[in-house]
């Protein structure tokens, strides 16, 4: 289809009798008389080569390929209104609008749920949607193609000069084990950790992590037995069996919460790992989008960062 024949009137219209499921109405709802409303279906038909409403005696009922329009032809209309919409500020109290952000699963668990606290509060009228992703290049794909706003996670390996990022915070590591273990609260011994089950929480697919490689650095290797993809599962299989998993301190903490999993300091020096937001140029100067990424900084700020280990058994 060739995008020059569309006529905007004609999305408008579309729009309209999705809402009003009735000619007469929709054209009073976007100041158009009856019969232009009339002549605006009878083009889309054509367009389309759909009935795209079929007259029953409840009023217009779409078609399959009417409802299959709704979604795309709802968010053109209302980026284009985006588009022409001159603002010098942004008002998070009266905002109608939505974000998207994509986070790896460590900030996930230990920053989103006090980042959606922080947004009913500042931004009531706001919604927020969130998709995960594993390969921390992959960041660097969903900002171009425009699929999120937001990217938090580990800095990506590629640099971009299009992407732009802000540190957000740095974590330190724990290592998870059941409540009942036999070396649960009595301090974890380098003994210990190289003799019981390990599980590694790996999103990259890899077979050997952070612990892994520094344990090679000192002649050691420790018992690893199964690997994952995701923490929640690390924490599963760490509450029912006899396995340890190390796992960033912030993650850790939310899974101890539940009084099932106990933390123990790791018995060997592991760097911390920090996490980035990222996000494109193009969207650099976009206020929402720059209140919006200042509300995470704010969040990230203000979060415990669970680094210290204190309190934990040595």
């Amino acid at each position: 289809m060739n995008l020059s024949n569309i006529d905007l009137n004609l999305l408008v219209g579309f729009e309209a009798l999705m809402a009003e499921r009735n000619v007469t109405r929709a054209a009073a709802r976007v100041g158009r008389t009856q019969p232009a409303m009339s002549g605006t279906l009878a083009r889309l038909r054509t367009l389309m080569n759909d009935e795209l409403f079929i007259r029953t005696a409840d009023g217009l009922q779409p078609t399959p390929r009417a409802f299959e329009m709704h979604e795309p032809v709802g968010k053109a209309l209302a980026q284009l209104e985006a588009a022409f919409a001159f603002r010098d500020h942004f008002e998070p109290t009266t905002a109608r609008t939505a974000f998207t952000i994509a986070m790896s699963d460590p900030p996930t668990i230990s920053l989103l749920p006090a980042l959606f606290e922080a947004l009913i509060r500042a931004a009531p009228g706001v919604i927020m949607h969130v998709r995960g992703f594993d390969d921390r290049d992959e960041a660097i794909a969903l900002l171009d193609r425009g699929v999120v706003d937001v990217a938090i996670g580990v800095p990506p390996t590629e640099k971009a000069g299009r992407i732009l990022s802000r540190p957000l915070f740095e974590e330190g590591f724990v290592t998870m084990m059941r409540s009942g273990h036999p070396v649960a609260g009595s301090g974890l011994k380098q003994s210990d950790f190289l003799a019981w089950p390990h599980v590694l929480f790996s999103p990259e697919d890899d077979r050997f992590g952070i612990v892994d490689e520094r344990l090679e650095q000192l002649g050691l290797r420790r018992n690893l037995v199964l690997t994952v993809p995701n923490a929640f599962t690390a924490a599963l299989v760490v509450e029912r069996t006899d396995a340890l998993c190390t796992m960033l301190t912030g993650p850790a903490r939310q899974f101890a919460a539940s009084g099932k999993i106990a933390l123990a300091r790791t018995p060997i020096d592991l760097p911390s790992a920090p996490f980035t937001m990222n996000w494109h140029r193009r969207n650099d100067a976009n206020l929402a989008q720059r209140w919006f990424r200042g509300l995470i900084g704010e969040t990230a700020t203000r979060r415990d960062p669970g680094r210290s280990g204190d309190k934990l058994p040595r």
